[in-house]
């Protein structure tokens, strides 16, 4: 911008200096010319003047030499200027620097010879004089004696003192042409200034809006086309804000939904490196730095980058279903579908990984459950028809086979209902998560209204349950109360059902800042190491055969478990095979 304004001042003095030069030269000539008219119209009337006045025309030039000689004497000090008078022949008669008697004839002089051979009224000339060595203005007139031209009277002067008037008007002219250019100078700056000062502005605004400075505008006052120009950058400036501030919007919002998707999002540009990913990625290749790398240094996986290569190469979308090792084992439904170009040239691909480890896991469980559920209704069910098609068969009128098989089919109906019974609770459970009928609930009540429900069926093994002391104060917390008293029957009874006979069955309650814990303890047969991370599952058993000899369905830990979670606690189980287990809630005081 500097530059500009500077081109436009050093254009507007450059052209003003021109002109002004040339303007210079053509008054300078011009003066000249009218000086030299000037002192050759002042020569011209000088000599007639001097014509007038000597009586020089009244005289023959050739016999009284002598006295117009005497007659121009005194003007040789008085005057700068040389008079010559020349007879009609073109000899000197008398002269006011020389000695006529050592001059030649001039007829030659062009001056002489205008009024002696043309017959002009007035000759000028200027040249070098022969005589006087330096240039010199001649002007002369005809010396007429009787109406008849008899000679020349001619005046001259030296062309120095023209010469210095000329140098001292050429001085004045330069000084008065240097103040001009000064103040040209001065005007050609504040016109460039002027002119450039709203083109700079409308440069730095273009400049803003460059830099993504949309808020800047042209406040400048200007007329003509500069102020269509501003107004049409204004416009631009403001089209511009409203287009960004759209598009920052719908990029924000873009980004969420990106970054809160479950699956994980990669887009991959051309030359096969990372530009974008969001958080659910970074959870699944568990990579802290990802974007700028090529994928393939981000991917543990060769199965996903094959699938990766495979869209590069045929510009079609690839899905297919991936084990991930690393960072931790995961099923991943992986989709790559590239971005093509109006050409049809591929610019980038998006990768989408769906983790559906948990759905494959439910989809085992549930198959896992509808085989656990079809075998233990099988056991049941098949020893019932058995044993009714073998009553049916004879068997029923033997009165002690009868009472015997009568017996097993009133076990197996019982164990059949606890099974279907345990069934729908659990049920009830997973679809309710949410604990209802919350109030304040006395944990030392509870432990040992569930005693008393267990007592006989402690008393059939002759285990002994021991319940803790009552605390005083009691132990309160914010709970279901069914909810709790069913974890604590659960849970004894398993103790009994795995503990042999003379056992013993112990109920602890200890109480801390903002927690209750529950536990219980049996001295039964234990569970191997093994087999601990397991028994929460839902007709998961250790032994299969005693299991069922006890009579459980296999459902209660697993019913245990969701209670406790459903109460806002956790359980743990610590145990030794043929020491016996520790069964451990954990409680928060409020729901």
């Amino acid at each position: 911008m500097k530059k500009l304004w500077l081109k436009i001042g050093l254009s507007f003095f450059i052209l003003f200096f021109v002109v002004m030069v040339m303007v210079g030269i053509f008054s300078g000539e011009l003066m000249k010319s009218t000086y030299l008219n000037m002192k050759e119209n002042q020569l011209e009337d000088d000599a007639k003047i001097l014509l007038q006045t000597t009586n020089i025309e009244h005289l023959d030039l050739d016999q009284n030499a002598a006295e117009i000689q005497k007659t121009l004497d005194p003007l040789s000090d008085e005057i700068d200027a040389r008079i010559t008078v020349i007879d009609s022949q073109g000899d000197v008669v008398a002269d006011t620097k020389k000695d006529p008697e050592n001059l030649d004839n001039h007829m030659n002089r062009p001056e002489v010879a205008d009024i002696l051979e043309k017959g002009e009224n007035v000759g000028i000339s200027i040249r070098e004089s022969d005589s006087l060595g330096y240039s010199m203005l001649y002007v002369a007139v005809p010396v007429k004696h009787q109406n008849k031209t008899d000679g020349v009277l001619r005046i001259s002067i030296s062309l120095e003192s023209v010469d210095t008037a000329v140098a001292k008007l050429w001085g004045n002219l330069a000084l008065i042409f240097g103040i001009a250019l000064i103040i040209i100078a001065g005007i050609s700056v504040f016109i460039a200034r002027k002119i450039t000062k709203p083109v700079r502005e409308i440069i730095e605004v273009s400049t803003d809006l460059a830099n993504h400075k949309y808020d800047s505008r042209i406040h400048g006052k200007v007329s003509g086309e500069l102020q269509d120009l501003s107004i049409s950058v204004n416009m631009l400036a403001e089209s511009l804000e409203t287009q960004m501030f759209e598009i920052k919007q719908n990029e924000q919002r873009l980004n969420a939904i990106v970054q809160n998707l479950v699956s994980g999002v990669m887009l991959i540009n051309a030359d096969k490196q990372v530009i974008m990913t969001n958080r659910t990625m970074y959870q699944i290749l568990g990579e802290t730095e990802i974007t700028g790398k090529p994928f393939y240094e981000v991917i543990k996986s060769f199965a996903l980058s094959q699938l990766i290569d495979a869209t590069f190469e045929t510009k079609t979308m690839q899905q297919k279903e991936i084990i991930l090792y690393f960072p931790r084992e995961m099923i991943l439904d992986a989709s790559v579908s590239p971005i093509l170009a109006e050409d049809g040239e591929i610019t980038g691909i998006i990768l989408l990984l769906h983790d559906i480890t948990q759905i494959r896991h439910l989809e085992n469980v549930r198959s896992e459950f509808v085989t656990n559920v079809s075998h233990e209704l099988k056991t049941p069910v098949t020893a019932l028809k058995g044993f009714a098609e073998t009553l049916l068969d004879g068997a029923m009128y033997d009165e002690a086979l009868l009472k015997k098989f009568l017996t097993i089919i009133k076990e197996e109906s019982d164990r059949l209902h606890r099974l279907i019974m345990d069934i729908l609770a659990l049920s009830r459970i997973e679809q309710n998560p949410v604990t209802e009928n919350v109030g304040t609930v006395d944990v030392d009540d509870v432990i040992d209204q569930s005693v008393r429900t267990i007592f006989e069926l402690a008393t059939e093994k002759n285990i002994q349950v021991s319940a803790p002391e009552k605390t005083i104060p009691p132990v309160i917390i914010e709970t279901n109360r069914d909810q709790l008293q069913q974890i604590l029957i659960n849970l004894l009874s398993n103790a009994i059902n795995y503990t042999p006979v003379d056992g013993k069955v112990e109920v602890k309650l200890m109480e801390r800042e903002s927690e209750v814990i529950i536990e219980v303890t049996d001295n039964g047969i234990g569970i191997p190491a093994k087999d601990i991370d397991r028994v929460f599952e839902r007709f998961y058993r250790v032994d299969k055969a005693r299991s069922r000899h006890s009579g459980g369905t296999g459902l209660g830990l697993s019913i245990v478990k969701h209670l406790v979670e459903n109460c806002g606690g956790r359980i743990e189980v610590e145990s030794q095979e043929e020491v016996g287990s520790t069964f451990r809630v954990t409680l928060p005081k409020k729901a």
